[in-house]
């Protein structure tokens, strides 16, 4: 038997080999225990070799407090080396060597035991009361690898059972299995089975588990101190029903919704995630329903878990780019009225960067990139703005029905083997039946957006318009919106593909106005949205900065353009840079200094609506720690208020009432 102690060793770089990823079973214990902060693992894992994964085989595994052990079980097959490295999330990547090269269909298994602890990673959390291992995230538990043909490689869905122990008063959580739970003397053990290969997601915490039947069961998980209304699961299970006409079917035992813990929510910066078959919201998300955050995290559900995105370019639109596109229609389904709003400057009470002013604000910043090729933090930042915008023309451009047919195919052929984006691009021209080359060389290949400027004048019975294009030059469909001097309305659908192009139309009475894209269909440089794009820029700039972690360089930028403001500040530009700062130093658990930026953004003459409640809020929460009743009684009802002014956008009533003083 050959035994294999794996130690970590980073090389800076990675071997170039096939992986094994045939029928991969798990047989896994995990002891999860709060009160000592410590989640052991040990178990098996097997799969059969493939003819083209007979030299090595891939595990990846997160860092925990101490060396795990990784042991071959196969007594007649021999490891010649190991070799360690990261992967871009930060985790350990094993690679085995073997002697010799394997034939087809050889089992391999491995058994693995560790201690993960306390060491954070991208959804992994552990504390005194709650515990967060997310699959897609981070590698709780050794992933095998599965090849690409773009020679990267991804996490292999798996099937197997997992079984979790728990203190009696904990709950485990994994979605889209079957479970049954046994408790003995002082613990309680749930078992998990998984019929349908998926990668695998636990989540441990003092549940209360209420469950509503339909076609589909719904389970919400809520936490023991949290109020529970039915009316998201009511509404979560509408919309998961409205997604199937846009993207297909969805095969899934049961559906969860599981309540994070706000403090968890605020340290790791997860502000909801979706896994298959469940979703994980925070607790203030989770107390109301909001059609843009539900929309995109159940759109997941066929984005990035069912549908999972392969090879580097595009891969942030095949998720991120199609949750938020999905997120959309949901939006134009069910609150139509505020669709313009999502796609303008952001839907109430959702992130309003995203949305066509969030692109511009960032473009404005210099911080742009081809939707193809995103990188890092842009990944959200640039695929949650302008990506899903432009997936919203891709609509429109083939038609909604022609669309909807391609999102159908993909799903159903590309659920095993993963999707890449000539796939994409594949589908959707065969469905239009049409070469689109075009359209996906102007929109996805290159930066930055159209920007026009559009004269028009009427000679009798005739209108003349001129839209002289700046910058790269489009072909696009464009709505004018002419009003006449009776106010009667009328839209003109017109096309231009020219740097100047002439536009002439018949009319039978005085024209007032003439307006291009009146309902922003297509994300640009609208002119009443540039001034305020540019202004706040740095704030942009600086976010960008706090989201990539480089909190150092984000406080010299903010100090730097808080120095540069002129007095007028229309935007509230230097309020937003104190908010930010502030929530840097609670990023850097420095209560009191950003208890000190966010009583100095508060002061502003001139502040932001979207972030003021939540500025108020933040005071509050750091008057609670302090047990300064005064300050909190003050902040408390601020928020209230100025949450009542914003039309109740925050629910700041149910936010503050679950402060504890």
């Amino acid at each position: 038997m050959n035994y294999c102690n794996v130690v970590l060793s980073c090389l800076l770089m990675f071997s170039t080999f096939a992986y094994a990823q045939k029928k991969l079973q798990y047989r896994m214990q995990v002891k999860v225990d709060l009160e000592k902060k410590s989640f052991k693992v040990n178990g098996t894992l097997s799969f059969f070799t493939e003819h083209t994964s007979s030299k090595s085989v891939e595990l990846v595994l997160t860092k925990g407090d101490m060396a795990p052990l990784i042991r071959l079980l196969n007594r007649d097959v021999a490891i010649s080396k190991t070799d360690t490295s990261r992967n871009t999330a930060g985790d350990v990547v094993y690679c085995f060597w073997f002697s010799e090269n394997l034939p087809a269909d050889r089992k391999i298994e491995f058994e693995y035991q560790y201690e993960r602890g306390v060491a954070r990673s991208f959804q992994y959390f552990i504390d005194s009361t709650f515990c967060m291992a997310g699959g897609y995230g981070s590698a709780w538990y050794p992933q095998l690898n599965s090849p690409s043909e773009e020679g990267n490689a991804k996490c292999t869905r798996a099937t197997g059972t997992i079984s979790v122990t728990t203190a009696p008063e904990f709950t485990a959580v994994m979605a889209a299995s079957t479970s049954a739970v046994e408790n003995v003397a002082n613990a309680k053990t749930a078992t998990f089975t998984y019929a349908q290969p998926d990668i695998f997601s636990l989540y441990v915490g003092n549940y209360i588990v209420h469950k509503r039947n339909g076609p589909i069961p719904f389970y919400s998980f809520t936490l023991v101190n949290s109020r529970y209304d039915e009316e998201v699961a009511i509404q979560s299970d509408r919309v998961l029903s409205f997604l199937r006409t846009q993207f297909g079917p969805l095969k899934i035992p049961d559906f969860s919704i599981i309540e994070l813990p706000d403090h968890v929510s605020e340290q790791t910066g997860i502000g909801g995630a979706s896994l298959l078959g469940g979703i994980l919201m925070p607790s203030n998300a989770i107390r109301r329903f909001n059609y843009a955050l539900f929309g995109h995290e159940l759109s997941h559900q066929w984005w990035g878990n069912l549908i999972m995105a392969k090879g580097d370019k595009g891969e942030a639109l095949l998720s991120e780019g199609m949750a938020q596109y999905g997120s959309l229609q949901v939006v134009r389904h069910f609150d139509p009225e505020h669709a313009i709003d999502y796609r303008k400057k952001g839907y109430p009470g959702y992130i309003s960067d995203q949305s066509g002013l969030g692109y511009l604000k960032n473009a404005a910043a210099g911080n742009d990139e081809p939707l193809t090729k995103l990188t890092g933090s842009n990944e959200h930042i640039i695929a949650n703005s302008k990506g899903f915008l432009v997936m919203e023309l891709l609509a429109q451009t083939i038609g909604r029905q022609k669309f909807n047919a391609a999102l159908f195919k993909i799903a159903d052929k590309y659920q095993k083997t993963g999707l890449n984006w000539e796939n994409f691009k594949t589908e959707v021209s065969v469905a239009y039946g049409h070469d689109l080359e075009w359209f996906f060389r102007q929109w996805f290949e290159q930066t930055g957006v159209p920007e026009w400027e559009m004269n028009w004048k009427q000679q009798q019975n005739d209108v003349r318009v001129t839209v002289l294009q700046k910058g790269n030059v489009y072909k696009l469909p464009l709505d004018l919106l002419v009003t006449y001097e009776n106010g009667a309305r009328e839209l003109k659908k017109v096309q231009i593909n020219k740097k100047l192009n002439d536009i002439n139309f018949p009319v039978k009475r005085k024209v007032i106005s003439v307006k291009a894209d009146p309902c922003f269909n297509i994300i640009h440089w609208e002119e009443e949205m540039k001034h305020e794009a540019l202004a706040l820029a740095m704030v942009s700039a600086v976010q960008k900065l706090r989201m990539d972690q480089q909190y150092a360089a984000a406080e010299k930028l903010a100090f730097r353009c808080i120095d540069s403001l002129s007095k007028s500040d229309r935007y509230g530009v230097e309020f937003a840079l104190l908010y930010l700062l502030g929530r840097m130093k609670a990023n850097q658990n420095k209560p009191e200094e950003g208890l000190d930026y966010y009583l100095k953004a508060v002061r502003c003459a001139s502040r932001n609506m979207d972030y003021l409640a939540y500025a108020y809020f933040r005071i509050a929460e750091i008057a609670a720690l302090k047990k300064d009743k005064d300050l909190f009684n003050w902040a408390v009802q601020q928020a209230i208020k100025v949450d009542e002014l914003n039309n109740g956008n925050d629910h700041m009533q149910a936010m503050t009432d679950r402060l504890s003083f």
